[in-house]
């Protein structure tokens, strides 16, 4: 701990932060903390906003009546001082980001808002009267909206919007949801975050495919999304079980990409110049620049969604994402489609994005068989344009790019096209496209995802990604290592974890749930549990263990073909489940 603190240093200290009163033990310290909250608070048991950080500090310098100059003193000859200790009491009970999403479930109430705006395919700001509320809850809890505990409400704000969310999903009878804490610029982050996601899970009867994915993202040292879980109520009126998950947004670049959080993030559509593939684009003249990668009209309909910088000009040109598409089609290189298995294309990748990240999400991916993004459709995943270590500030003249996930519902053997995912050829994933795009009213018979078919076609690149699925099959994606995160005895994992909630949706096994959930609560306990196949309506949804043994052993006998050419280890990489840190400046 520093000798001194100021109220900018107290700020960096706890924004990202919220301290926990409640779990304060007696004394001045909680006092002050409570003095704080009641008189900067907003009905909640937590200090989190500037607001608040700032009446803290003043309450402690007052305190401290020898201090001056506005700072406080911490340490007095190598002594804490009460300052200094009441900041370390603070620090102790304070939750960031992982830690909140470290807990299994939260409770997400809303009051007071209008019955006529719940269906909202805009953001609708919260009415006077109206509130939103957060608090821990245990899963395990047999009610559906079990009141806040002696620990008390974590978050409250009356300045919030609502917005349903989705696209396949978007009008479905139980919705997702939106969350905008920081409506109209108001202070209302909560541990860092200005949005909370509510993800209906509407295409999941088990529940945990969400989770299960974003785990062995996290596992493989893929920048992943925090998340949990939440039973949402209007009113006290049950809406069921939720995936409570991390927004990707400027709070989410602080946390991967530390001073290099202020550059260009991409959120990848089906929208004004068709679906996001990534394929070169030249306009008139030969032009190949970034305005061939939007349309003029609304900046909300574009395929590749500009969620940052939107407004600089120096910017938003969207030039570095041309140059990445560039690099990523070998545009430049002479040879024609050899042009990919050489070092000069291999050595261009890298140069303009962390390739070997890339490949470990595309291991994941395509062994959870998870075709809604980068795949089949291709849309659903975002771009982040960190610029270089020691060179933030130009990124965009120097773009160094980042895959980013994104969406895991339709996952470890949900299907609307006759498709076995199970079965995808580990190298050739257009292959298994062809049902998808029929049914969609493609005229193209297979997917272009250049992204994944060009750097495949490198041999090195190739190898790297086969000795990553190898090293996912021994350790993370293999019938046992599922099993454990579900549950192999009744009580425990993941399934013990949903369950009760998953069955407060409705009143009987067989009957409709009224969340608007589309499986009954019988079929949640024979794919959550027994882990069955399930047929309803379009969708053959297949038991998530069973998928995985499939899978496991279908890639298995690919891997063994492939050997040959690619032996075992030949990458000479070795898998610790961390990104790389970004490349200096060149």
């Amino acid at each position: 701990m520093d000798r001194t603190l100021d109220k900018g240093g107290l700020w960096d200290l706890f924004k990202r932060r919220a301290v926990i009163a409640t779990d304060l033990p007696p004394g001045p310290t909680r006092d002050i903390a409570y003095q704080v909250n009641e008189a900067e608070g907003r009905g909640d048991a937590t200090l989190r906003t500037k607001a608040e950080y700032s009446a803290l500090f003043d309450a402690l310098l007052r305190a401290e009546s020898a201090t001056a100059g506005g700072v406080l003193t911490l340490r007095d000859n190598g002594q804490l001082t009460n300052a200094g200790q009441a900041i370390e009491d603070y620090l102790k009970v304070a939750v960031d980001t992982d830690e909140f999403f470290d807990h299994p479930m939260y409770a997400v109430h809303v009051t007071g808002w209008p019955a006529n705006a719940m269906q909202p395919e805009q953001p609708v700001d919260a009415p006077a009267g109206a509130r939103l509320e957060v608090w821990r809850i245990d899963p395990a809890d047999a009610q559906p909206n079990p009141a806040p505990g002696a620990e008390g409400v974590l978050f409250s704000s009356p300045t919030f919007s609502l917005v349903n969310s989705g696209n396949r999903t978007l009008r479905v009878p139980k919705r997702s949801w939106k969350v905008n804490l920081e409506a109209h610029g108001a202070d209302g982050r909560l541990v860092g975050m200005s949005r909370l996601n509510l993800k209906a899970m509407f295409n999941d009867p088990a529940q945990m495919r969400e989770t299960l994915s974003w785990a062995l993202f996290d596992a493989s040292g893929v920048p992943a999304c925090r998340h949990s879980y939440a039973r949402l109520a209007f009113d006290w009126r049950y809406l069921g079980l939720f995936f409570l998950v991390q927004q990707v947004d400027k709070a989410f670049l602080s946390d991967h990409f530390g001073g290099n959080d202020k550059g260009n993030l991409y959120k990848a559509a089906c929208a004004d110049i068709g679906c996001a593939t990534l394929e070169h684009r030249v306009g008139d003249g030969g032009d190949d620049g970034g305005r061939q990668y939007y349309r003029d009209g609304p900046a909300d309909r574009r395929t590749y969604l500009l969620k940052t910088n939107e407004e600089d000009r120096a910017a938003n040109t969207y030039d570095d994402l041309a140059a990445f598409v560039r690099a990523i089609n070998g545009v430049g290189l002479p040879g024609g489609d050899g042009a990919f298995d050489t070092d000069a294309f291999r050595e261009s990748v890298e140069g303009i994005m962390n390739a070997p990240a890339f490949l470990r999400w595309a291991g994941v991916n395509v062994l959870v068989g998870s075709w809604d993004n980068y795949f089949a459709t291709p849309a659903n995943y975002y771009l982040y344009n960190s610029g270089r270590k020691g060179a933030a500030a130009d990124f965009v003249s120097k773009p160094y790019f980042t895959f980013l996930p994104w969406d895991y519902d339709n996952s470890f053997g949900i299907d609307y096209f006759g498709t076995q995912w199970q079965y995808a050829d580990l190298l050739d994933w257009p292959a298994s496209t062809a049902a998808y795009l029929r049914k969609n009213g493609s005229k193209s018979a297979r997917s272009r995802i250049p992204l994944v078919t060009n750097l495949l076609a490198n041999h090195d690149f190739r190898q790297y990604y086969l000795d990553h699925v190898e090293h996912l099959l021994d350790t993370h994606f293999n019938p046992k290592a599922i099993t454990d995160q579900i549950g192999p005895d009744p009580g425990t994992g993941l399934w013990e974890r949903v369950r009760h909630a998953a069955y407060l949706e409705a009143e009987s096994p067989t009957g409709p749930a009224f969340t608007g959930r589309q499986f009954t609560n019988d079929e949640v306990y024979r794919a959550g549990y027994q882990q069955s196949e399930l047929w309803h309506g379009e969708a053959h949804v297949e038991g998530i263990v069973n998928f995985v043994r499939m899978r496991h052993d279908r890639a298995r006998e690919q891997l063994a073909k492939l050997r040959a050419e690619y032996p075992r280890g030949a990458s000479g990489a070795s898998f610790t489940g961390v990104m790389e840190a970004l490349p200096g400046h060149r």
